[in-house]
């Protein structure tokens, strides 16, 4: 009985020296099915001091700068697309506690304000470009911080910092033009057609970040959110292997790559921290 109970403490013991040399370690690759990673995506647009301006989708540089030092106090790590297809693919790790930031559009005050709040604490967000903007902000010289959009050059320097990671948001699909909705089918419009301006828009824009800054895009930024099933083949048939929507929620992810296509995101508006938004969950 005594022999018995050794062989009890020594199991027991070693299973819990494994528990504390796993804790922090970066988590593995799941088998399919189980339960393994948990990911919040927190999506930001404009940054702006004048208090006037905040609301829906603008917030203060410093609400910015406070939401990143919390998810740090909490530990989490920021982490790209390209760290969620690494792992996906049995290549790369994630951290124990990962945490997305993403900012769409591009607007120049993700470089004045966002892009320096990034590298005073190291952290990476990616970027959801919209190659209309940065191709007529980097022809004109007509800028100011409540609405230009950075240019080509502002972007690849980011690029270059290893802390901004560039994704596609379309080149000219980010509108509402009559029953034209994002890159949405039009309803009536002919399955062929929809997919070669589809096609046709996102390519261009792979084309841009490739020539300008040397990347090549693997995630398409829906915009608006707005999703149409025909897009998702066409997308896959083009390269991407990642997608991301507006549909609030955590993403529990298990190693399908399938649910790269569908990763959800929280809007942060001013008013609302990240602390609140993600401890609501």
């Amino acid at each position: 009985m005594q022999e018995q109970r050794k062989k009890r403490g020594a199991i027991l013991l070693a299973g819990l020296l494994a528990v504390s040399l796993l804790r922090g370690a970066p988590a593995a690759r799941p088998a399919q099915g189980s339960l393994s990673v948990e990911l919040p995506i927190l999506m930001y647009h404009h940054l702006l001091r004048e208090s006037a301006r905040h609301g829906k989708y603008v917030i203060s540089p410093d609400d910015f700068a406070a939401d990143l030092d919390w998810l740090l106090s909490q530990g989490y790590e920021t982490v790209t697309v390209a760290q969620l297809i690494g792992w996906v693919n049995g290549t790369g790790s994630l951290p124990e506690k990962p945490v997305m930031i993403t900012f769409d559009d591009a607007y120049e005050s993700f470089y004045e304000y966002a892009f320096p709040i990034l590298q005073q604490r190291n952290c990476k967000a990616v970027l959801g470009v919209v190659g209309r903007y940065a191709d007529e902000y980097t022809a004109s010289e007509d800028h100011h911080i409540n609405y230009s959009y950075g240019t080509w050059t502002q972007l690849d320097e980011m690029v270059q910092s290893g802390l901004v990671e560039l994704q596609n948001h379309s080149y000219d699909l980010h509108t509402y033009e009559g029953e034209k909705k994002g890159s949405m089918k039009v309803s009536g419009e002919a399955v062929g057609d929809y997919e070669q301006r589809l096609r046709g828009d996102v390519g261009r824009m792979q084309s841009l970040c490739e020539y300008w800054c040397g990347v090549t895009p693997t995630a398409f930024v829906y915009p608006f959110g707005s999703v149409s099933a025909e897009a998702l083949p066409v997308l896959k048939d083009m390269g991407f292997q990642a997608a991301l929507t507006c549909l609030e929620q955590v993403n529990y992810l298990t190693g399908d790559a399938g649910q790269l296509f569908s990763l959800g995101r929280f809007n942060r508006p001013d008013g609302t921290s990240a602390q609140q938004i993600l401890q609501s969950q």
